[in-house]
């Protein structure tokens, strides 16, 4: 299906907080240092206005408890401290990634803050600043359009949310953000997929951290007619076309039924809400039973003429009734019970029948009830019949979180410039010379690069990221010409063999040194695991120690020749195996196997 969609992606970098000097430690146990209650409000943006969004957010007034642990939280996390200036590492990253996808720097950062009072942020808004323009970034032979990168701070774990309260760690709060946003792209479910596919490839190129959550994508799309939604939290970006199929889906279902059931707008004016809590206390419901327990209010509404609308499925597992329903959980903590969809919950179709006529519904009428806190009635009344009139006159612009099933709900409206302002605790921060001029020398640096600038293939990209090696190997590649070959052997075997058996992380030092000498032929390449095992046995400070102590520099081919040929005419050489045992025993590992193996092949056949 077309589709018009625009891509954000947020990518943690690796480096301590943004605006502290903590190092990020995710805790999974429950318990914390200590616990602390705030309860935000939304504040007015830059223009004197207050943003929708954060409008929304606001009117919930939930308690916000934060979990603070000592071992990576402070008092700048906890908004009781100025942020201090932004973590020179992160600025790098950042730049070095806008300057790779060919972005205009901007030389001097501006903080901005960002309305949101949801909760995840101590201080009710979130830093950002713009740290490159216009860049572009190519998939196949499609060029992407980078609208902006920016540089922020994560926000806070959300643990779970109570009755009148939400609960948050604040392990991940401060985290270094980059946040990329592409132009707008015309394109189908699969070409989606597809670029955000190559995109998480691209990201690992730099020093950003791995596993899960550490890169969230969320894609503002639309459909012809349609209008911006924006999907957040996709569990597998590899099924991200199923998501996005299933939104397309939804707005044109919503178009179409828009059409047929617009004229049920007027039906909307002056609806009254009744209490039916009384007449159901006799219900063997459970949902009913334990409503009445808890002393909530149950209100119902008639709905002239709205037969089969609440039951309308606009993709599977969603239908018209579950969009107020969504709605309302996000707004109220509640939802709705329709008449389309019962007998259900434990209610009886005699229970249905009854409820159909006190509420004076005639043919072609539906009605819904919801279950809702004691005062709440007109709150949850306004709300219903707000939702219903957005769903039938355009589809709404809001934000949506993605589900297991690639289905989607109600998060929130979309946020505007309502929700920006000034940062007044930070400076105009000037970016070094150093930055800017590293970032440069990294434009069109991407995965088809380094196949063809360096010679990595992606084979061999898969095992330098996984080993977090891949800027030490294109320092040796551009500068010293060592093999690839040589950098998996040095980089990812050599260095994975030695902290597995010994427990000890060779220094990149130590790494680079080796591999230097062995592409300049100084020592063997089968030399280099000796050499890194000699150090961990502290038989060596570093490995020029160790390759005078045990005499490692390469022999020269002459040298190696006339041993080979000593051993076949003396007869200790009857398997190529044997040859290499006899050679070890007097050379040690100053010589590799495989010159050994071809100048004795050449002896051979030549004898």
């Amino acid at each position: 299906m077309k589709i018009r969609c625009g891509f954000e992606w947020h990518v943690q970098i690796n480096s301590g907080k943004l605006f502290c000097r903590c190092n990020p430690v995710m805790h999974e146990e429950p318990t914390c240092d200590i616990e602390v209650t705030r309860l935000l409000h939304p504040s007015f943006g830059e223009g004197g206005k207050i943003d929708k969004s954060a409008s929304f957010e606001g009117e919930a007034m939930k308690k916000t408890i934060y979990k603070v642990f000592s071992d990576s939280d402070c008092l700048v996390d906890l908004d009781e401290e100025p942020p201090h200036e932004p973590d020179k590492s992160a600025l790098e990253t950042a730049f070095i990634m806008a300057g790779a996808l060919d972005t205009v720097l901007f030389k001097d950062l501006v903080f901005m803050r960002k309305i949101i009072v949801d909760g995840s942020n101590t201080s009710g808004f979130q830093r950002t600043a713009i740290i490159g323009l216009n860049g572009k970034f190519t998939v196949g032979k499609k060029e992407i359009g980078i609208a902006s990168i920016s540089l922020e701070e994560d926000s806070a774990r959300r643990e779970r949310e109570e009755r009148n309260s939400v609960i948050y760690k604040l392990d991940r709060l401060g985290i270094p953000l980059v946040e990329i946003a592409t132009d707008i792209i015309e394109t189908d479910e699969n070409g989606a997929k597809e670029i955000a596919l190559a995109f998480g490839k691209f990201t690992r190129l730099f020093d950003v951290r791995r596993g899960i959550g550490t890169i969230r994508q969320d894609v503002n799309l639309s459909i012809e007619g349609g209008s911006r939604v924006e999907l957040k939290g996709f569990q597998n970006i590899r099924e991200m076309d199923k998501a996005i199929i299933n939104e397309a889906r939804r707005q044109l279902a919503l178009i179409e039924l828009q059409k047929d059931k617009r004229h049920l707008l007027e039906n909307l004016e002056n609806v009254s809400a009744i209490n039916v809590a009384e007449k159901l206390k006799n219900s063997n419901s459970n949902l009913i039973r334990n409503a009445l327990s808890k002393g909530k209010e149950i209100i119902g509404l008639r709905l002239r003429g709205f037969e089969g609308v609440l039951g309308t499925e606009l993709i599977p597992d969603k239908r018209f009734g579950t969009e107020i329903s969504d709605y309302l959980k996000i707004k109220d903590s509640s939802g709705i019970v329709h008449s389309d969809e019962l007998p259900a919950y434990g209610i009886t179709k005699e229970e249905k029948e009854w409820l159909f006529a006190a509420f004076g519904c005639v043919n072609g009428d539906a009605f819904l009830f919801s279950i809702c806190e004691s005062g709440q009635a007109d709150k949850v009344k306004n709300d219903i019949i707000t939702r219903i009139k957005e769903l039938l006159t355009a589809v709404p612009a809001e934000v949506r979180v993605v589900e297991e099933n690639n289905t989607n709900s109600f998060l929130r409206p979309l946020g505007g410039k309502d929700r920006m302002y000034v940062e007044t605790d930070l400076p105009v921060i000037n970016v070094e010379k150093r930055i800017l001029d590293r970032a440069s020398d990294y434009a069109g640096f991407n995965v088809d690069s380094l196949v063809e600038k360096y010679g990595i293939t992606e084979e061999f990209l898969d095992l330098l990221i996984g080993a977090k090696k891949l800027a030490l190997a294109i320092k040796l590649r551009s500068k010293f010409d060592v093999s690839p070959k040589t950098l998996i052997t040095v980089l990812v075997d050599d260095f994975r063999y030695v902290k597995r058996k010994f427990g000890l992380e060779l220094a990149d030092e130590e790494l680079e040194a080796v591999a230097i000498m062995i592409s300049k032929g100084k020592i063997a390449k089968d030399a280099s695991r000796f050499i890194f095992e000699k150090i961990a046995l502290g038989q060596g400070k570093n490995s020029d120690e160790v390759i005078k102590r045990f005499g490692l520099q390469k022999k020269d081919k002459k040298t190696l020749e006339d041993e080979i040929k000593r051993l076949v005419s003396s007869g200790k050489f009857t398997r190529y195996d044997t040859l290499v045992t006899n050679l070890r025993d007097k050379f040690g590992f100053s010589f590799d196997a495989s010159e050994a193996y071809e100048i004795a092949s050449k002896l051979l056949k030549n004898g």
